[in-house]
């Protein structure tokens, strides 16, 4: 089923209880992971159970950047494959091993280093100390597994391969499964290793996993020279994504330390709901994850009621699902936590907090969905602030202060945290609404968006800075030759294309956010409307000769052998009257926008085409347009005349 088919006019319900099963599935094997050393290490002793609470967050942090660094390699691959770029896909992929084995390096010898340091900081017990030390340098030294496995998989998910990851994460779930209990305990012959055992399990799990990737997400490695321009878009894609994760990161070792205050059984306490949150937000999770896509394409087609519908669907299902864990967590708190310790004093902390925390499940819904709703629809600004409202500004502030009143106000901190984060998302969403592009119709296709037959011949392709008057010059040449002028035509045939809205299409760069430009070009639905704009450029080439304005038509047509590709520039001062002229901004106002569209353009190419925008060796010819739009339009037609094309 095509993806404006499914997305677009199939029963919302339906596509969320189709795509949710294997994320849920996935999730619970992720959720394997952070349960099952717990189980056995509370078995084996108190302390090592409140060691793993402590270095959570720390593992944490190593996802982040594991995966944070895998999805920046996933997204670039990604926007490559969707144009046909299937060479520099290739490319990044490979480098993403080498930075996988540097990363890895560097967080072990931190690792290392700071595990002393982090363990005294946590707690004054010399066994939960000596535990830390041990559990957290093993996990750290030997997390080459993990970073490798993270890069790897990524490469897989982008050339549509799902089922390989899957089956490496059972497998690395079953090893750590089966290890834990034979290495913490000395089973079977084996030496009983006690908390270094379920660290070993874990790193072994996590080699696994790697191993299982390998084969299949391993690509050969580009030549060093390309390393540092791979690299830096890599960072630049992956960074947002490591900075949320690692917000959750921090928060949790801010509440780990306000806890730390009253004692080591209130950190394991909070350690142990985090076990089991893992679990019950399994649901919650998986919409988070599908609301995405559907979401995407019908704002941009400008479906505002069925992304309204999605959304109000998503937290239908969740509400009742997390109620569950709400029922659970009130009512049978002390046999939960009796799962993993007989620690009495923590059983009856955790009795406590669990309860307040249960109350917080409902409102948490909102509180989480909503970030993904706002990063759905393209403001990634709200979506990042609301995460960074919810761990930075709420949370441990929060707990800081509720805890000055005792242990038991200290998880009030929940339910009031995703109260006030919910409320903020709500003021967001409303404004949403208001937004005249949610609330104006959908743009109407225009009448004549067809492809002109033409006379074979010449293809112009024409770039141009803001304020140079390319898309004018462009016209007269189209008119002094007699061929189709492509402009906005183009966008209402890619709209035609791809079942998305014109006006979306057409202000792609415009939407763009300022100091996130790559991140936006890459997201899924934003893509779709570049492939669209891909092929109809390449439908518009093969009906024969016309000029065609932006959208970086001299890179798409790269191989047409009549493609006559110009840049239109002119001096700043003369592009600012322009744009005062044309647009009647004032002179502030003027420099702005050329500076904040010029940014915008090059972006846009240097995504489509991985090429500088602007730069001489990608055009046949550069033109100063501060020399009068006919005299510059002349110069064009001397130039293709001078060509050979002597028809024209």
């Amino acid at each position: 089923m095509e993806t404006s088919q499914l997305f677009g006019t199939e029963k919302i319900s339906k596509i969320l209880l189709k795509m949710a099963p294997p994320v849920m599935l996935a999730q619970l094997i992720q959720a394997l992971y952070n349960i099952i050393d717990s189980l056995f290490v509370g078995r084996y002793s108190d302390s090592g159970l409140t060691a793993l609470s402590i270095i959570y967050p720390i593992q944490l942090f190593m996802i982040a950047l594991a995966v944070g660094t895998g999805v920046g390699i996933n997204t670039v691959m990604a926007s490559k494959l969707g144009i046909g770029r299937k060479k520099a896909a290739v490319e990044y992929a490979g480098t993403g091993t080498l930075l996988a084995v540097v990363m890895w390096f560097l967080f072990a010898l931190m690792g290392f280093a700071i595990m002393p340091f982090y363990a005294r900081m946590s707690t004054d017990s010399p066994e939960v100390i000596a535990d830390i030390i041990v559990y957290g340098r093993i996990v750290c030294v030997f997390s080459f597994g993990l970073f490798l496995e993270s890069i790897w998989t990524k490469v897989l998910q982008a050339e549509g391969n799902m089922k390989t990851p899957m089956v490496a994460q059972i497998a690395g779930a079953v090893t750590n499964i089966i290890l834990d209990p034979l290495l913490i305990f000395g089973m079977f012959g084996l030496p009983e290793m006690g908390i270094a055992g379920a660290a070993v399990a874990t790193v072994a799990g996590q080699t696994v996993a790697a191993l299982v990737v390998m084969k299949k997400g391993r690509r050969k490695s580009p030549a060093l020279k390309k390393y540092p321009h791979h690299v830096r878009k890599i960072f630049r894609l992956g960074i947002p994504n490591m900075l949320m994760q690692s917000a959750y990161t921090f928060y949790i070792l801010g509440l780990n330390l306000i806890l730390a205050t009253f004692s080591d059984q209130a950190v394991t306490a909070l350690g142990l709901y985090y076990k089991w949150q893992t679990f019950f937000f399994i649901p919650l999770g998986a919409m988070q994850t599908c609301i995405v896509p559907i979401i995407s394409f019908n704002y941009a087609a400008r479906n505002i009621d069925r992304c309204k519908k999605t959304l109000t669907t998503a937290i239908g299902f969740s509400i009742a699902l997390m109620a569950v864990g709400t029922l659970c967590f009130v009512s049978i708190p002390a046999q939960m936590l009796r799962v993993f310790t007989s620690d009495a004093l923590v059983i009856e902390i955790g009795r406590v907090g669990f309860r307040f925390v249960g109350i917080s499940f409902l409102p948490m819904v909102t509180s989480l969905i909503f970030p993904v709703f706002f990063q759905a629809v393209g403001s990634s600004l709200k979506s990042s602030l609301l995460t960074v409202i919810r761990t930075v500004v709420l949370f441990v502030p929060l707990g800081f202060v509720f805890s000055r009143f005792g242990l038991n106000w200290f998880w009030m901190t929940f339910p009031v945290t995703e109260v006030l984060t919910t409320s903020v998302g709500f003021r967001y969403y409303r404004q949403f609404l208001k937004h005249p592009y949610t609330t104006n119709a959908k743009t109407p296709m225009a009448e004549h968006a067809v492809i002109k037959p033409s006379r074979p011949g010449v293809i112009i392709t024409i770039a141009r800075e803001h304020g140079s008057s390319g898309k004018q010059i462009g016209k007269l040449v189209a008119q002094k030759l007699n061929i189709p002028f492509y402009y906005k035509e183009m966008t209402a045939l890619a709209a035609q294309e791809s079942g998305l809205d014109r006006e979306f299409i057409s202000d792609i760069n415009k939407n763009a956010p300022e100091y996130l430009h790559d991140l936006y070009l890459s997201t899924k639905v934003v893509q779709h409307a570049i492939v669209a704009q891909h092929k109809v450029i390449e439908k518009i080439a093969e009906n024969g000769s016309c000029v065609i304005v932006g959208r970086a038509a001299d890179y798409v047509l790269k191989h047409h052998p009549d493609v006559v590709r110009v840049f239109v520039y002119a001096k700043e001062d003369y592009r600012i009257g322009r744009v005062m002229e044309v647009y009647g901004d004032s002179r502030a106002e003027a420099e702005k926008n050329i500076r904040r569209s010029d940014e915008a353009r090059s972006a846009y190419y240097r995504s489509i085409s991985g090429n500088e925008w602007g730069d001489r060796k990608n055009y046949d010819l550069l033109v100063d347009a501060s020399v009068g739009l006919d005299e510059t339009a002349e110069l064009i037609l001397q130039y293709i005349s001078a060509k050979g094309y002597e028809e024209f």
